[in-house]
This record gives C-alpha cells, sequence and structure tokens, in this order.
C-alpha cells in the first residue's frame, strides 16, 4: 500500500506550506500552492527570479489584478520513485512560459496557451498541458510565466497529475465530445437530405442553426482550431462568436419560417424583423474589437446582452403565437423553450464564472442542437403525417367529384355523338347536292369556255379572211390592231381555262406568246429582236391576266406600227421584277424613233388612253420615258 502512495509534495517555497502525499492517480491542485509577482511590463527574467524569490507572495483566493500584465508563479516539488514523470495542465491561458529548475539550474523550458503557434509547442505536449519528465527523488522549483491577453481576470487553475491517468481521461473526454459531435454530424447529414428531397425551406434554417451551433462547439473545444488554423489559434478563436450568431440567425429564420409569422402574425412581425439587423450589427461590433484590440472580455459582455435580447424574441413568440399554432409547429416550440432555458443558463453562467463557462456551454451547446433538431423533426413528422391525412381526404373527394364528372362526360358525349350523326347524315346530302352541282357547273364552264372560244376563233378568222380585201391602209391597221387584240383575248381565255387553281400564269410564256403573235401579223420579216428578261418564278393571277394582256396587245401593236420606220436594229426590251414580294414592276421599251415634236396624236388616240385604264383597273401606276426611244413602266400589286 505504502508503493502505490503518490510522494509529490510542495517544498517550502515564500512560505508556502507542504502539500499532503496523493495517492497514484488524484490530481494535485497547484493554485492553494503557488507564490506570485507581478510584471506589469514583460521584462523580469526567469534566472533573476529563480535566484531571487524574496519579491514573490502567497497567491490568495479572490485576488484580482490587471488582466493583461505578465504573472510569474512560483512552486517547488518533489518527485516520487514510482511514477516520476507529471503533466502540468491549465485552462484557457492564452500564453504560458514553463521553467523547470533543479539544484543544478534550469532543466528545461517550454511554452504552452491557448494562443501558441503549434510549432512553438513540443513534441506530446498540447496548448493547454505540457508534461514535465521528472528524475526519481530529485528536488524542482517550476516558474511559470503567464500573459492572459483575453482581457479576462486570468485563472491560475494549475494541476498536476500522473501521464497515464491525465491521457485517460483526455481520451474520455475525446471520446465524449466525437460522440456528441457526431450524433450533431448525423443530424446535420439528415437535415441536410431532407431539405434535399423536400426542398422545405424550414429544413434550411435548422442547417443554418446546426452548422452555427455545431462550430461554435468545435471552436470553443479547440478542435476547429487544430484542424483549421494551428499556426495562428487567435484567428481560428475569433470565428467562435461569428458561429454563434449564425445559429441564433437560424433559430430566428426557423421560427419565422415555420411559425409563418410575416402572414399569419404580421403584427407581430414588424417588431420582430429587426432581430437579424441586430445579431449582424453585433457580429461586426464583436470581429472589429476582436481583431483590433483582441478585449474578448467586452466581446463576451455584447453577447451576453443579445441573450436576453434572443430570450426577449423567444417568450414574446410563445405568448403572441401559441395559442393559434399546430400541433407539430408546437412541438418546434418545445425546443424553442429548451434554447430560451439554455440561453438564460449560459447568460448566468458567464457572468459568474467567465471564461471558465466555455467549457460547459460546448456540452450543452451540443445537448441543445441534438434536442432541438429531435423536437422539430418530430413536429415536422406530425405536420406531414396531418398534410398526409388531408391529401388523402382529398384525393377521396377528388375521386368522387372525378366520378360524377365522367358521368357528365358520358352523357354529353352520348348526347354529342347523336348530334354528329344527324349532322353527318345532313352533310352527307349537302355533299351529293354539292357534287351535282359542280358537276353542273363544270359543263356549263366547259360549255362556256368552248362557245367563248369558239366565237373568238370566228372573229379572229372572219378578220384575217377580210384582211386581204382591204384596200385602204388606215383601215388595213386598224383591222390588224382589232385582229391583235382578239388574239390576245383567245390567249388569255386559253391561258385561264387551263391554269392550275391558285399558281396563275406564267409572265414569261405569256409575253413569249404574245410577242411571237404579233410580230408574224406587222413583221412578217422578223426583223425586230424582242429581249425578255423575266424570272421564270413571277405569275400573273387570273384577273390580272386579261387587262395585262390587252396592255401587251396595245404596246407591242403600237411598237410595231410607228416606232421602226426605216430603223436599222429595231429592238425591244421587255423586264419584270417583283418588289418586296407584292408588286410587280414590268418595263417596256424599245429603241425606235419614240415621239416626235410635230408627231400628230394619231397613234395615240386609242393606245395609250386605253392603257392607262387598264393599268388603273389593276390599281396600278404607268409612267413613260421617251429618252433612247420610248419605254413604259408599270408597277402592278400583286
Amino acid at each position: 500500500m505504502l508503493l502505490a502512495l503518490l510522494l509529490i509534495t510542495i517544498a517550502p517555497a515564500a512560505g508556502r506550506p507542504l502539500s499532503p502525499p496523493l495517492l497514484a492517480g488524484q490530481r494535485l491542485i497547484l493554485s492553494s500552492h503557488l507564490s506570485m509577482v507581478e510584471d506589469s511590463k514583460g521584462l523580469m527574467s526567469a534566472d533573476s527570479l529563480f535566484r531571487n524569490p524574496q519579491g514573490f507572495q502567497p497567491l490568495t483566493n479572490g485576488w484580482k489584478g490587471n488582466p493583461t500584465s505578465y504573472y510569474w508563479l512560483r512552486a517547488s516539488i518533489h518527485s516520487d520513485s514510482i511514477s516520476p514523470s507529471r503533466v502540468l495542465s491549465f485552462s484557457h491561458l492564452t500564453y504560458v512560459d514553463i521553467y523547470l529548475y533543479s539544484n543544478n539550474g534550469l532543466v528545461l523550458h517550454k511554452l504552452a496557451g491557448a494562443f501558441r503557434p503549434r510549432d512553438e509547442l513540443s513534441e506530446g505536449d498540447g496548448r493547454l498541458f505540457t508534461i514535465l519528465p521528472l528524475q526519481p527523488g530529485k528536488d524542482y522549483t517550476i516558474l511559470l510565466q503567464v500573459h492572459h491577453t483575453k482581457h479576462y481576470q486570468p485563472v491560475f487553475d494549475f494541476q498536476m497529475q500522473s501521464k497515464r491517468v491525465f491521457f485517460d481521461g483526455l481520451r474520455l473526454r475525446e471520446t465524449f465530445d466525437a460522440a456528441l459531435l457526431g450524433a450533431v454530424c448525423l443530424f446535420f447529414l439528415y437535415t441536410l437530405l431532407s431539405w434535399i428531397v423536400s426542398r422545405f425551406r424550414p429544413y434550411a434554417w435548422l442547417l443554418l442553426f446546426i452548422s452555427g451551433i455545431g462550430l461554435y462547439v468545435i471552436g470553443s473545444s479547440g478542435y476547429l482550431i487544430e484542424w483549421l488554423s494551428p499556426q495562428d489559434p487567435e484567428a481560428g478563436w475569433m470565428m467562435n462568436v461569428h458561429f454563434l450568431h449564425a445559429g441564433m440567425l437560424g433559430l430566428y429564420f426557423l421560427l419565422a419560417d415555420f411559425w409563418r409569422l410575416r402572414t399569419d402574425f404580421p403584427r407581430f412581425y414588424t417588431w420582430v424583423r429587426w432581430v437579424p439587423a441586430i445579431i449582424a450589427v453585433s457580429s461586426i461590433a464583436s470581429f472589429c474589437i476582436d481583431y483590433f484590440t483582441s478585449n474578448y472580455t467586452l466581446t463576451a459582455t455584447i453577447a451576453c446582452v443579445e441573450h436576453p435580447v434572443m430570450l426577449a424574441f423567444i417568450v414574446s413568440a410563445l405568448y403572441t403565437c401559441w395559442s393559434r399554432l399546430s400541433p407539430a409547429q408546437r412541438y418546434l416550440g418545445y425546443g424553442i423553450m429548451l434554447c430560451g432555458a439554455t440561453g438564460l443558463f449560459i447568460t448566468v453562467n458567464a457572468m459568474v464564472n467567465e471564461e471558465r463557462a466555455i467549457a460547459t456551454s460546448s456540452v450543452v451547446g451540443d445537448c441543445i442542437v441534438l434536442a432541438t433538431v429531435l423536437l422539430f423533426s418530430t413536429g415536422l413528422k406530425e405536420e406531414m403525417r396531418h398534410h398526409e391525412v388531408a391529401k388523402q381526404a382529398a384525393l377521396a373527394e377528388l375521386n368522387r367529384l372525378q366520378q360524377h364528372q365522367n358521368s357528365i362526360l358520358e352523357n354529353k358525349v352520348a348526347e354529342r355523338t347523336e348530334e354528329l350523326a344527324i349532322s353527318n347524315k345532313r352533310l352527307l346530302k349537302q355533299k351529293q347536292l354539292l357534287g351535282e352541282r359542280n358537276t353542273k357547273i363544270e359543263t356549263l364552264i366547259n360549255e362556256l369556255n368552248h362557245r367563248v372560244k369558239n366565237n373568238l376563233q370566228l372573229l379572229y378568222s372572219l378578220l384575217s379572211l377580210q384582211l386581204p380585201m382591204v384596200k385602204d391602209g388606215a383601215s388595213r391597221e386598224i383591222l390588224k390592231g382589232n385582229i391583235g387584240k382578239i388574239r390576245a383575248m383567245m390567249l388569255v381565255n386559253q391561258k385561264l381555262f387551263n391554269f392550275d387553281q391558285g399558281r396563275g400564269v406564267s409572265l414569261c410564256e405569256f409575253i413569249g406568246e404574245m410577242a411571237a403573235h404579233l410580230q408574224k401579223i406587222y413583221d412578217t420579216r422578223e426583223k425586230t429582236r424582242i429581249l425578255q428578261d423575266i424570272p421564270a418564278g413571277i405569275r400573273l393571277t387570273d384577273r390580272h391576266t386579261l387587262s395585262f394582256g390587252l396592255i401587251l396587245s396595245e404596246l407591242f401593236t403600237n411598237t410595231f406600227k410607228h416606232a421602226f420606220k426605216d430603223h436599222a436594229d429595231p429592238c425591244i426590251h421587255v423586264q419584270a421584277k417583283s418588289l418586296n414580294g407584292n408588286l410587280l414592276e414590268f418595263i417596256y421599251s424599245d429603241n425606235g424613233m419614240g415621239i416626235a415634236d410635230n408627231d400628230n396624236d394619231e397613234r395615240f388616240t386609242m393606245g395609250i388612253p386605253l392603257i392607262r385604264d387598264l393599268t388603273r383597273q389593276m390599281n396600278g401606276q404607268m409612267s413613260i420615258n421617251e429618252e433612247s426611244g420610248l419605254s413604259y413602266c408599270f408597277t402592278i400589286p400583286v
């Protein structure tokens, strides 16, 4: 039994009493066995303080000094022969220098502290603990230089225990933290998948709440610093308050969205819609304070002011909305009550214990996340169950209405079918009558066309037979003109009767046939060259063909009769093109003598007025140009 005793004792130092022997596995609290000296400017050295311990004073309970000063702590220990190596641990202090002296002088110097970069720590040490390799049965003096930069009153809660006991406890705490964080991560993944599948917006706010509180807990426990910023712990620590603010925002939006404050409680929403702005301003102010001054005490004070604001929001929301909430929404209300109680506990704890409250806040935060997610998920399942019941009732009613509608449609279809059968009989009879009528009309049209063709052919033949018997030149010219007009009418009649409905008459073919016929009458020797520049795609409609044919007949007749007297190279040029798809531009020109100044109007007594009238009938326009012969330009809408 005596070999199991842990003989760690505190040697006399500045009048401090010896500590009693401890059993193996027990921890030794050094706070009652430390002596202290304040170094306001950090100018003292460990060697001078080791050799001159007179300035150290006993560390009394309730002591308070300048939070940002440098403090030197001193204690003398005697190691046992069973397990001499010990672990020195503490909480929260940002910078701690550990000096271990023996009778021969300095044994080791180690660095520790919450804000120490990772590369300044010794192998096997952590930021809040260090291993002291003590030798069996030797006396040591420990000097600790403490500089706490968070503006909190430093708490010298140093303690020593064996390596095995300390690391067993450390693993136990890490296992417990890992279990809580694993549960939070599982709920996070569950909520994320639920949001992806359902696109239900409150799931997104719940994700923000879980992420913010979860990251706050991880950051407060120091894990986030180890993972993301081991070389700049202070930068990682600055993010903790912002994670907490993100969680508060998620809780606010979750409540506002799931309880539909904007639509169901608009008057209350008018008062509480400024809460996100307050949180955002507080977050910005906290960042500026931490970044420029490192005054985490002031940041904590601002957070303690925020919590009553959120608590007031939660209490007023419960008081205003509870009576009108559905059972599913009330489950979230239970979670909100739990969050409010937890916020009150954390606020009171922070005001009483200051920085030491962080250790309990992380565990409580994890539990709150788990409880809120469970309650909200239960409420959501209840909401979905009500929706399923309502959906089934709506589907049953819809089926009943659909069956009723189907019966009405079937009756209407039967009635309509009968009406259609009667209508089909009538249409069939009308079709037969129209077929008979179309046959009669087609017969009459064929007969009419045949008679018109015969009459025009008869007139053409009679006039052609009379032409040789007419001796008077003027009369012969008149007779030839009439023969040309009748031939134009015959050609138009032939084209109109034979053309495909909707396609019209090809302008190029029509002009070619008309020019060839009139040239045989007036230019038997075919001295005149007739040039055509007409695209093959231009066609005339039936209502334009006759008028256009008479115009061509008159133009060719006038040219052959009057334009080429004693002309060496007579030429007629015909052009046509389409303008904008709905206008036809037709140009007829010759290189004849034109209109002389002393020319009488005999050649224009009938031709030009007739051409103008026919152009007007087609809603067209005509212009005459007398340069280099005679040119007619027609613009006709088609």
